[in-house]
């Protein structure tokens, strides 16, 4: 088995440890997202509430920096430009020197088939909605299925529940945007043989405007079996992805 990439920071979450796992999710996404201090809930903008579909084309690109939200650094951009648009969206993601050239694949703006944001590819048996087609407030999608990675000669156990929690008005350096706070909550088996009851929370921040989610922030936390923090919660990364340029192929 090949090894996986030594780029997680493991950190204790101290009294996290004692959440049970739903309630500590999704008290995890309220902290992630800065519930209590971030911006209020809007109204949403006319058409938009439900989602309107999308149809990004060859040549659509949007590039985003990249935040390490522990200290605040930046931590570089990526890229990410359509390569094709049919029969499957395909995406190519330009991420630097930090991970290299990477690719995504969907079946409709936003359900993935292989995603990438995370520390390592994960291609999925059934797609999964990251924002899913004709989402409204308050609505609430659960999928169960499993993946593949390249560091698990196996599949892997993959369970998440997406909820769209309210419109914000949210500012990146390419702009302000009314945009559908999207959380997603994820239960799954991670490949290190050495994680246990892993879980993260990713936050999409999704305006119809930009066509995609302007910001995306997630992070993750698991049970050791072995070595330091043994018995306690320990965090992954802790990544911001915050929009810099949208621009549409042709334009």
């Amino acid at each position: 088995m090949d090894r996986l990439p030594d780029t997680r920071r493991r950190r204790a979450l101290g009294a996290l440890a004692a959440w049970p796992a739903l309630a500590g999710a999704g008290t995890l996404a309220a902290t992630l997202g800065g519930c209590a201090s971030g911006p209020p809930p809007i109204m949403p903008p006319a058409g938009a509430d439900p989602l309107p579909p999308v149809s990004p084309a060859a040549g659509d690109r949007w590039r985003y920096r990249l935040v390490d939200r522990y200290n605040g650094a930046s931590i570089g951009e990526a890229a990410v430009e359509v390569a094709s648009a049919s029969p499957e969206l395909a995406l190519r993601i330009d991420a630097g020197e930090r991970r290299g050239v990477l690719e995504e694949r969907y079946v409709d703006p936003w359900t993935a088939v292989v995603e990438s944001v995370f520390d390592g590819p994960v291609a999925y048996e059934t797609p999964v909605p990251l924002v899913p087609p004709g989402l409204r407030t308050g609505a609430s999608v659960r999928t169960v299925t499993r993946w593949r990675s390249p560091f698990a000669p196996f599949p892997l156990a993959w369970q998440q529940t997406v909820t769209a929690r309210r419109w914000e008005r949210v500012t990146v350096p390419a702009g302000t945007f009314d945009a559908l706070r999207v959380e997603r909550l994820i239960w799954f088996q991670h490949p290190d043989p050495f994680r246990n009851a892993s879980e993260r929370t990713d936050i999409l921040w999704y305006a119809p405007e930009a066509g995609r989610w302007v910001r995306r922030e997630w992070t993750g936390d698991y049970l050791p079996t072995g070595g330091i923090g043994r018995g306690q919660r320990m965090r992954e990364d802790w990544v911001i992805w915050e929009l810099v340029a949208r621009d549409r192929a042709g334009r």
